[in-house]
C-alpha cells in the first residue's frame, strides 16, 4: 500500500497536484502547538487546504466567481465593493491560470513543450493579477471598469 502511494505521488494525477499531506503523515515529527485546541483546528484548515488538487481548486474558484460576481454588480457603486473587487482580483487570475493549464496537460504535447506552456501560463497568471489590482488599487475597480462599457460616454462639453 505504501510503496502504491508513493509511486502514486511519484508519478502525479492526472488534472492534480501530487497530495501533500500524505508526505506530510510519513514524518514523525509531532508538534506541541498541535496539542492545542487552536492548533488542531489549524491542522485541519491547512491538511484541507493542502488536499486541494487543481480541478479543486478549479471548482472552488467557480463557485466563488458564481457567489461574488452578482454580488459585485449589485454592491457597485459603494464602499462596500471593494473587498468583492479585491477578491475578484485573485479569483479571476486563479481560475484562468488553471484552466488554461488543465487545457495545456490536455492539449500539448510531454516533454519541453508542454513545460514552456505551462511557463507561459503562469508568467501570464501573475500579469493578469498584476493588471486587475493595479485596476482595484489606482483605478475604479474591475466591477466599476467593467459597468463602465455599458455606460454612455459623458457628453464634451465645448
Amino acid at each position: 500500500m505504501l510503496a502504491r502511494q508513493l509511486t502514486i505521488l511519484a508519478r502525479g494525477y492526472r488534472h492534480s497536484l501530487p497530495v501533500i499531506s500524505r508526505v506530510r503523515t510519513l514524518s514523525t515529527n509531532t508538534s506541541k502547538v498541535g496539542d492545542t485546541e487552536a492548533g488542531k483546528a489549524a491542522g485541519k484548515a491547512v491538511t484541507g487546504f493542502l488536499d486541494m488538487n487543481i480541478t479543486d481548486v478549479h471548482h472552488k474558484a467557480n463557485i466563488a466567481l458564481a457567489v461574488t460576481t452578482p454580488i459585485a454588480f449589485v454592491l457597485s457603486p459603494s464602499m462596500l465593493n471593494y473587498p468583492i473587487d479585491i477578491a475578484l482580483g485573485f479569483i479571476i487570475p486563479v481560475h484562468s491560470g488553471v484552466s488554461m493549464t488543465m487545457v495545456a496537460q490536455d492539449y500539448v504535447p510531454r516533454g519541453t513543450a508542454r513545460s514552456a506552456a505551462k511557463v507561459l501560463i503562469c508568467l501570464l497568471t501573475f500579469v493578469t493579477g498584476y493588471g486587475l489590482m493595479k485596476v482595484n488599487m489606482c483605478g475604479p475597480g474591475i466591477t466599476e471598469s467593467v459597468k463602465s462599457l455599458w455606460r454612455k460616454p459623458a457628453a464634451k462639453e465645448e
